[in-house]
């Protein structure tokens, strides 16, 4: 019997450290609700990567671990999430922040800070969350202000002079009309209309209408996914066929399930990375080969996965570069030396906080997908 008992406390022992001999990350980050979605083509994205890492043997011998909470879309909740998280799972790096009500929450709260656990892959992109932000979020795409320059400059040049604005009422949504409002006199443009959307909000019938009374010959959406998608079917709805241009948030799978793909035709929308639908850069090779080989049956990758892929590949980086022993203090310092080419794609953490600034515009095609 005590050979029995010694067994069993060996075994156990034995399991505990190969448990804790993994490289923790965690994504608490909404996983239902409006943007739950967006959270899980993250975390599908993310752990395809890791999961070919750790076929591959994992970093230093260590596999990783993907773990995930769901904050519900919910500021507060997503900061009690981080901080359990932190204290029961001691993650090396928290990945893909998704929400500017909760970043806003995170950077008011100090979160990051007081954890001392760097948080790698931001969404939204509101230049007022990033600058100055946090020296512990790592920010692996272009900002809001570099999607809004791109479009509005874009109108410009094809002459287009008047717009009219839906924003959220969100801190990236106030921010990025403001910095519209900076920029258009410089580029000949009248912004006609500027209409505001509840956060969360499904039903964009009164913006919808408010956008077709100002005359303007584009709107630009700066929405989140769910409101977006929804403010393309209440102008078709209402047989207006003004061009749109939304950010990069709003995903061309969500336009066409609330409306239809004749619908969607012409929505031209930023994009913060290379065209995930296209296998012409290295980065979109690796990407659709790691999708096809660890991502569930079915899956139909998308930039939404894409993002979530990058902020993975770069944590494996930082993981590989602070050495076997690293604590998630280390990794933030590492990451913060971190320049590198991902095929077509350049991260780089030297000079800041935002790695990218890649930015271009896809247009949705015939087919349902984005041209670019």
């Amino acid at each position: 019997m005590w050979n029995r008992f010694l067994i069993s406390i060996t075994l156990c022992f034995s399991t505990m450290c190969a448990h804790s001999a993994d490289w923790v990350i965690a994504q608490v980050a909404p996983m239902s609700g409006p943007l739950g979605a967006n959270g899980m083509a993250n975390y599908v994205g993310a752990k395809a990567y890791f999961d070919q890492v750790n076929a591959e043997g994992g970093v230093a011998g260590r596999s990783i671990r993907l773990l995930s909470e769901d904050d519900r879309y919910a500021p507060e909740e997503n900061v009690r999430l981080l901080k359990l998280v932190a204290q029961r799972d001691r993650p090396m790096a928290f990945i893909n922040l998704l929400g500017s009500a909760t970043v806003t929450a995170l950077l008011k709260d100090q979160t990051l800070e007081k954890l001392e656990i760097p948080a790698v892959g931001i969404t939204p992109g509101a230049d007022s969350l990033r600058s100055p932000g946090s020296p512990w979020m790592f920010h692996i795409h272009a900002g809001d202000n570099a999607q809004l320059g791109r479009i509005l400059k874009h109108l410009s040049t094809i002459g287009t002079t008047r717009v009219a604005i839906a924003y959220q009422d969100l801190p990236f949504g106030k921010s990025g009309l403001a910095f519209a409002d900076s920029l258009a006199p410089k580029l000949k443009l009248a912004i006609t209309h500027r209409v505001a959307v509840p956060m969360g909000s499904d039903d964009l019938k009164l913006a919808a209408s408010e956008l077709v009374k100002s005359g303007a010959q584009a709107y630009v959406m700066i929405l989140a996914p769910n409101s977006g998608s929804s403010l393309i079917r209440d102008l078709r709805q209402a047989g207006n066929s003004t061009p749109v241009y939304g950010m990069s948030y709003v995903p061309v799978k969500g336009i066409i399930d609330k409306s239809s793909v004749s619908s969607a035709e012409g929505v031209a929308l930023a994009q913060i990375t290379p065209n995930p639908s296209t296998r012409t850069t290295g980065l979109t090779r690796a990407f659709h080969e790691t999708m096809q080989r660890h991502a569930p049956p079915g899956t139909d990758p998308s930039q939404l996965h894409l993002v979530g892929y990058l902020a993975a590949r770069v944590v494996t980086e930082g993981l590989r570069r602070a050495g076997p022993d690293a604590t998630p203090k280390q990794l933030a310092k590492t990451l913060h030396s971190v320049r590198m080419d991902l095929g077509g794609y350049n991260i780089d953490f030297a000079g800041g906080n935002v790695g990218s600034q890649f930015v271009d515009i896809g247009v949705i095609g015939r087919s349902g997908r984005l041209v670019y």
